[in-house]
């Protein structure tokens, strides 16, 4: 069972590290927020039409409060919210800073684990993600002249959406006894796509849209895989793991972003990356090592078993009933002790 949350969570990890090169393509020529709203309602439409297909109901059934609350958290805030704070900031900082800020929703995952599940991390486990979250940095870097710019409002932005993404981890774990993964994903979907809606029609000037055939090609395969196939895969290793531990893993995204892009685009890796990508994997591997199972005390000696108690007279078996005719001899009569012969003094000779 953990072995298959370990593997989804790696999975959702090179979706999302290959959207990222999809996505560098495709918004050349489409706006980031126009290929955003296609990306969630093109995965809507897709899981819906599975969900049809399957004759399985759409809308989750016996919620309570609560749960719909969640449901509200995880799809308007985790999703719609994030994805509307991230594009708005990517556009206003550098790549560095925004690569970055990115990843820091495991790490707001992993805290609030903590802080709200009572989840506690051993040592290694802490270094672990301390050590992915390094080479991530390198990763990012590409090059030592680079360097992050100075902190403005972008990066508070990106920030914000990658905490939110991070804090809907928690909710999303909690709903998996409840919701199916599939329908869990579609619902993330079609909400966060009505929140984006607003934000097209009041955004300012012309969003760009003059996109080739190959380009509306990337474009589905983005939404395919990105945000219909991504969140299904994310639903499924929370549904096996821990939050922290789903959050830990993803934080690979950044070494599936740059192997996605050597075999796609022919980019080489720098030496930084190589290092980092090493780091994020040694790192991954470390914070996620089970921990070992308390040994057996052989200081304590077993418990002696209960000796038999010797003073007690073992049960007399009953008497066969005696049988005139039979063989079987009569039962031995009572003997009384003879008293001692006195004489008339009262005394024994």
């Amino acid at each position: 069972m953990r072995a298959q949350g370990y593997a989804y969570a790696l999975l959702t990890a090179a979706f999302f590290g290959a959207g990222a090169v999809l996505a560098n393509r495709v918004t050349r020529e489409i706006d980031p927020l126009l290929t955003t709203e296609l990306n969630l309602s093109i995965g809507a439409v897709l899981l819906a039409g599975w969900l049809a297909a399957q004759r399985r109901p759409l809308v989750p059934r016996g919620l309570t409060g609560r749960d719909r609350l969640r449901l509200g958290f995880v799809s308007v805030v985790g999703t719609g919210l994030s994805l509307v704070l991230v594009i708005s900031g990517l556009s206003r900082t550098s790549p560095v800073n925004g690569g970055f800020l990115m990843q820091l929703q495991g790490p707001a995952a992993v805290l609030a684990s903590v802080l709200l599940l009572g989840d506690r991390l051993r040592g290694w486990q802490s270094a672990g993600l301390a050590v992915t979250l390094g080479g991530g940095v390198l990763v990012v870097l590409r090059d030592p002249g680079a360097g992050f710019t100075a902190v403005g409002t972008g990066d508070a932005l990106v920030l914000a959406g990658a905490v939110l993404a991070g804090l809907a981890f928690l909710p999303a774990k909690s709903l998996m006894a409840k919701v199916p993964p599939l329908q869990l994903a579609l619902w993330r979907l079609v909400p966060a796509a009505v929140v984006l809606l607003p934000v097209l029609l009041l955004a300012p000037g012309r969003l760009r849209w003059h996109p080739t055939a190959g380009t509306i090609g990337l474009q589905l395969l983005l939404a395919v895989t990105n945000f219909c196939l991504a969140y299904v895969t994310l639903h499924l290793a929370l549904e096996r793991l821990r939050p922290w531990e789903t959050a830990s893993v993803l934080q690979l995204e950044p070494a599936f972003t740059v192997l996605v892009a050597l075999l796609a685009l022919g980019l080489a890796p720098t030496p930084l990356q190589l290092l980092g990508g090493a780091l994020m994997i040694g790192g991954g591997l470390l914070a996620n090592r089970p921990a070992p199972e308390p040994a057996p005390a052989h200081d304590q000696a077993p418990e002696p078993a209960p000796a038999p108690a010797h003073d007690q007279a073992p049960a007399e078996e009953p008497a066969p009933p005696h049988d005139p005719g039979g063989g079987n001899p009569p039962p031995p009569l009572p003997s009384t002790p003879r008293p001692a012969y006195q004489n008339s003094r009262g005394t024994t000779p």
